[in-house]
């Protein structure tokens, strides 16, 4: 039960990484740059972290694309937040669950049961609800697009680290934040003169280091060392709970609503999850393909 317990805990913390790239942007550090700081400041730390502790730095071939895709997860996800309305970006990567269940039965050999569509159908209805049940898919954006990017590849990331055995999880760390950070400043470079390009200030640049360390680090060891051991679509259902604690975080924060239709969309949320945890705990279908 520990990957379950931290895989929670690391979602709650994921579920407020609006509240330093917004506080950034009043900082001068909109567009890429707060994702850009945040990230890179954790991958200096990540590599201070290896050196001195001189943890072993082997990664299979598995890991490395993985932890590349998860890097890719969180830069999308950090652009995506500065382009589009908060909640449309997390419903919208909350299709995660669903593209490693499509990924668990073409590629891994779990098969794929009427469980599977309840579990998938019981999360999506819970984060509509929970998200007020009035959003319109009309109109999307660049932001949208890149928040469906972004749960694609985290998906697609969180298989690869599973099938690839067991390796340190700062190794991981450092390569998921080297990658995002790498993303973050293609989106700069590539956008010059557009909303992906931003500006950065001293100041900020220094906060977002900062954030990096205290707030990233622990997010990503903690997700990277649980999807190590947790099967993809188990983890990102358990991931789910960034919409709790991210629209938690808006009643207090935002003194936005929060009313019988946000209640009960997170129970089946959390029905969802532990229905789907409980599957996987119990050793069910396990993969074929994974190694180590």
């Amino acid at each position: 039960m520990t990957p379950v317990v931290l895989a929670f805990l690391s979602a709650a913390l994921w579920g407020i990484w609006w509240i330093p790239i917004r506080y950034l942007g009043t900082l001068g550090m909109d567009g890429a740059w707060g994702g850009v700081a945040m990230n890179g400041g954790a991958a200096l730390f990540a590599v201070l972290w290896v050196v001195v502790t001189r943890v072993s730095f082997r990664l299979g071939l598995n890991g490395i694309l993985g932890a590349a895709l998860v890097g890719v997860a969180v830069s999308t996800y950090s652009v995506a937040i500065t382009m589009s309305d908060v909640v449309r970006v997390i419903l919208l990567f909350y299709l995660a669950p669903g593209w490693s269940k499509i990924i668990e039965w073409a590629f891994m050999g779990r098969g794929w049961h009427w469980t599977s569509t309840l579990t998938i159908a019981a999360s999506l209805l819970g984060a509509w609800l929970v998200l007020g049940g009035d959003l319109s898919l009309s109109g999307l954006g660049i932001g949208d697009f890149l928040a469906v990017l972004s749960g694609m590849a985290w998906a697609g990331g969180a298989a690869l680290i599973f099938a690839g055995g067991r390796s340190s999880a700062a190794s991981l760390t450092l390569v998921t934040c080297l990658c995002a950070t790498a993303i973050g400043v293609g989106f700069i470079l590539l956008g010059k003169g557009t909303v992906f390009s931003g500006q950065a200030t001293l100041i900020g640049s220094g906060v977002g280091a900062v954030a990096g360390l205290v707030y990233v680090m622990p997010i990503m060891v903690l997700t990277l060392w649980s999807a190590q051991r947790l099967p993809p679509a188990t983890i990102s259902f358990l991931l789910t709970a960034e919409i709790l604690s991210g629209v938690l975080s808006g009643v207090l924060l935002l003194d936005e609503p929060f009313g019988a239709m946000q209640a009960g969309g997170a129970l089946l949320i959390l029905l969802a999850a532990a229905a789907e945890v409980l599957k996987g705990i119990g050793g069910k279908n396990k993969p074929v393909c994974r190694q180590g």
